[in-house]
């Protein structure tokens, strides 16, 4: 018996199964002149699968500028079910409130029916609902900048302004009064 579990497992070890987790960033307001550039995090459960370049179950990527994208896939070759979470890094714009929600993803990865392959099932909800969702969805807002309102004079020298605008109508004055003498 324990042969024939040796044998048959030996052939399913060849198999590879490949998750692909798709992510969209959508950016409303006031944009800015120059695309933002957002951070993607993808954490998975220990002893998960993960992108080549991951560090302790933990792998980013910055995406330019609101998009579609997708997490490198990810190859596997054992059945089983995996546990992500993806989210996003909050970046450096002070007029951008950048969306703070986290996503649950079950990944469950099973032997395909008829043929000689892996059928890879992928449920991705927003943390805390059973709402599956297509792809890890980001908003973020922009809000118009404040506008500087450039100063059209001085307050500084008041007192010279004032004293220019006596001078002025004293010499106005004089000058009305010698055109009446004449």
């Amino acid at each position: 018996m324990v042969l024939g579990q040796a044998v048959l497992a030996e052939p399913q070890e060849a198999l590879t199964g490949e998750i692909i987790l798709p992510v969209t960033i959508r950016a409303e307001g006031t944009l800015p002149d120059t695309p933002d550039v957002y951070t993607l995090v993808l954490e998975g459960e220990e002893g998960v699968p993960m992108p080549e370049g991951s560090e302790d179950q933990r792998y980013q990527f910055q995406v330019t500028g609101a998009q579609t994208t997708a997490f490198p896939t990810i190859v596997c070759n054992t059945v089983g079910i995996y546990r992500y979470t993806i989210s996003q890094e909050p970046g450096e714009n002070a007029y951008c409130t950048y969306d703070e929600i986290k996503y649950q993803v079950l990944v469950t990865i099973t032997y395909q029916e008829q043929g000689e392959g892996l059928d890879v099932a992928i449920a991705i909800a927003p943390e805390g609902s059973t709402d599956k969702t297509d792809a890890a969805l980001f908003v973020n807002s922009y809000e118009r900048p404040p506008v500087e309102i450039p100063q059209t004079g001085e307050v500084e020298n008041l007192s010279l302004i004032l004293g220019l605008w006596v001078c002025s109508l004293l010499a106005v004055a004089l000058l009305w009064k010698q055109r009446k003498t004449v």
